[in-house]
Order: C-alpha cells, then sequence, then structure tokens
C-alpha cells in the first residue's frame, strides 16, 4: 500500500525550483500593480510639493539636484526600452525602481521645506518632557559619548552610512526573485515620509541642542552632524526670510527619519541571510548615535519606530506579493499534503511555514488582515528561493 506521505514528499520534489523557472505572468502581474502604486504615491507627492511651495511662496533650485533629474530620465528610459522594445523584465523593473527610489527621496526632502512655515510652536519642552518621563538624561548620554572619542568616530561613520546602504540595498535586491522586495522598500520609504512629513508640520522643534543650550566645550571630542543650525534654518523659513530652497539639510526632529531610515533597513535586509546580522548591528548603532549625531530627543527615536512599523504595515496592505510560496504559487492546487488533514488546513499550515522567518510584524498582518506577505528567506539554494518568492 503505498504511503501517502512518501507520496506528497515525492510530488513535493517534482515541483521546479524558483531558480529555475523564469518570470511567470503573476509576478510580472504583481511587480506591474506595484509599480503603479509607487507612481502614483510619487504624482500625489509631487502635486504636494508644487502646491505647497507656491502657497508658501517658496522656490525651488534646480540647479541644486545636480544630476538626479537627468539620471531619473535616463532610468526611466532605460526602463522602458527594456519593458517595451526588448523585453527583459528583470532589467526593466530594476532600472524603474532606481528612479522611483530617487523620486521618492527628493521629492520628500523638498516638501520638508514647505511644511516648515506651518507656525506651529517649537514642542520641545513637550520632547525633553517625554525624555524625562522615560527617565533619561540627554546631557548624559552626551558627556559619555564625548569621553570617548573612538565612539563618536565609529558612530558617525554609521550615521553617514545611509548611502552606502542604499547602495547594497539596490545591488542585493535588483535580482529577478527581489524585485518585489525591493519595490515593498520604496513604498514602505515613501509611506514614512509621508507620516514623517505630516507629523512634523504639526510637531516642529528647534533641536535638543538649542534647547538644552549646550555649549561646545560639552562636545569637543565630537563631531556632530547636526546642533544649533538648525534652528536657524527653521527660523528663516518660518519667518520668510528664506523663499529660496538651494540645496536640502535636515530640518526634522520628530520623528526622527533616520531611524526610520535604520528600522526599514534591518526589515529590508533580514531575509538576506549574508546581509542579515550586519545590517541589525549597523543600524542599532545608528539608532544609538542619531541622539547626539542627529541633535535628536530621545523621543524622536519611539516616533520614527512607530512610523517605520505603520509604514511596513500599511506597505503590507497595499502592496501586492504572493500569499503563499513560490511553488504553491506557481503551480495552482499544490499544497501540503498530510493524511487525515482537510486541504484548508493544509493550506493554512503551508502559509504558516512560509512565514517562519519572517518579524513579527508581517505575520501579524498576515493571518489579521490577510495582507501580502513582506518578509522572506535568502536565494541560497532551491528551497530558499522558493520561500524568497513568497512576497
Amino acid at each position: 500500500m503505498p504511503n501517502p506521505a512518501a507520496q506528497a514528499f515525492e510530488r513535493a520534489k517534482a515541483i521546479p525550483s524558483a531558480q529555475s523557472r523564469p518570470d511567470s505572468a503573476l509576478d510580472v502581474a504583481a511587480l506591474i500593480s506595484n509599480s503603479r502604486i509607487i507612481w502614483g504615491v510619487i504624482a500625489a507627492m509631487a502635486a504636494a510639493a508644487v502646491f505647497s511651495f507656491r502657497a508658501t511662496n517658496l522656490s525651488f533650485a534646480w540647479e541644486s539636484l545636480d544630476i538626479v533629474p537627468a539620471s531619473v530620465v535616463g532610468l526611466v528610459a532605460i526602463s522602458w526600452f527594456f519593458r517595451r522594445i526588448r523585453p527583459a523584465s528583470s532589467i526593466g523593473f530594476s532600472t524603474e525602481c532606481c528612479a522611483q527610489l530617487m523620486l521618492v527621496l527628493t521629492i520628500g526632502c523638498a516638501l520638508s521645506y514647505p511644511s516648515a512655515t506651518t507656525g506651529f510652536p517649537y514642542r520641545d519642552a513637550v520632547l525633553n518632557a517625554a525624555d524625562t518621563w522615560m527617565g533619561l538624561d540627554w546631557r548624559a548620554y552626551l558627556h559619555f559619548f564625548n569621553d570617548r572619542p573612538l565612539l563618536g568616530t565609529l558612530g558617525r561613520l554609521a550615521y553617514s552610512s545611509i548611502l552606502l546602504q542604499l547602495l547594497v540595498l539596490i545591488v542585493s535586491l535588483a535580482g529577478p526573485s527581489r524585485l518585489l522586495r525591493l519595490q515593498q522598500y520604496i513604498l514602505a520609504t515613501a509611506l514614512a515620509l509621508v507620516i514623517t512629513l505630516v507629523v512634523f508640520a504639526f510637531v516642529p522643534a528647534s533641536g535638543i541642542f538649542t534647547f538644552l543650550n549646550i555649549q561646545p566645550d560639552e562636545f569637543a571630542n565630537l563631531s556632530p552632524i547636526m546642533t544649533t543650525n538648525q534652528i536657524l534654518r527653521l527660523d528663516a523659513l518660518r519667518n520668510g526670510q528664506q523663499s529660496l530652497v538651494n540645496g536640502m539639510e535636515g530640518l526634522i526632529t520628530f520623528p526622527s527619519f533616520h531611524t526610520v531610515w535604520a528600522v526599514l533597513f534591518m526589515w529590508v535586509f533580514y531575509p538576506i541571510k549574508q546581509l542579515r546580522y550586519g545590517a541589525i548591528f549597523l543600524n542599532l548603532f545608528i539608532i544609538a548615535s542619531t541622539p547626539i549625531l542627529g541633535a535628536h530627543y530621545f523621543i524622536d527615536l519611539v516616533g520614527g519606530v512607530v512610523v517605520a512599523v505603520v509604514a511596513v504595515c500599511g506597505t503590507a496592505r497595499f502592496s501586492r506579493g504572493s500569499r503563499t510560496s513560490g511553488a504553491s504559487q506557481k503551480i495552482p492546487g499544490v499544497v501540503l499534503d498530510i493524511p487525515g488533514m482537510s486541504a484548508d488546513k493544509s493550506r493554512e499550515i503551508q502559509t504558516a511555514h512560509d512565514l517562519w522567518a519572517q518579524p513579527a510584524c508581517n505575520l501579524i498582518a498576515h493571518t489579521v488582515a490577510k495582507s501580502p506577505m513582506l518578509m522572506s528567506g535568502v536565494a541560497t539554494g532551491a528551497s530558499d528561493e522558493d520561500v524568497y518568492t513568497s512576497g
């Protein structure tokens, strides 16, 4: 008598690995769907930028963008060529993703300037009170860093690693099996920027160096990226003394977008085993350095984490990806076949298994909201690749 479990195992082995499968129509459909969502968000951000710049009588020095516009046009042209003229989905969508990411970051930074002119009172007293309520002493933390110059140097290097991490992210996620993941990161970044800008408009702050009247001798061994210079730019924008945006610098205190970035990097790199722990260590160090190097209150970090989590959950809700494993998606009807168990229950177990490498946020998002899966395993072999294509 044939063994049902053995038969199920043999059928599972017969499923072709993701490495040997070409892009399917379903994959392309998901990429196109996500791409349209991202372009929609970019269009909304661009429209908001045009409206807000006009409403606040600000003008933008386009030459300050350097090669960004030309790069975006070039990337979009390459994407169009490899999607319309000489179809190559991997190249077409990866170059499009690069253009979308550049636009999201550029427009998001530009939007911070009109957001700074809303005129709401500075909330430094409230933010500092939140730190005190949590039992955290910012000045003591500054002295701790200042007494350890090497720690400050390493922290500055980590804090400045954002661009490097973006480059690594694009290189590591531009492959055919990971493009959905790259799209989800771009959408999460865009959502996080929108949330951050809205909060910033209502909760502006002059920065903790200004509020606590920190003197230069208190950070003599450090080189903070932001100190009291933030209040000068904010006041100039709020008082109408600056009407030309020529070069973009940090204006936002709460929530900390460096913290948002750090959390998103840990999330997006998590499935890649070769980068997972390095990304976690580096970005935790960035978060630890952010209060000193970025002139942030501790509560700004909490706000950044919350924004990142909301952005990831929003991405899970609105982006498109496969809801089951790559094998189940490519070959309809293939589910875990366990003797004596219903197909629905088997499919439920199969889906739970596919989520083994995902963080708790995505597990909740999948189980409760039935949203697309965002975390997955890295392609180190046939089985790992199957897990990775699950979203």
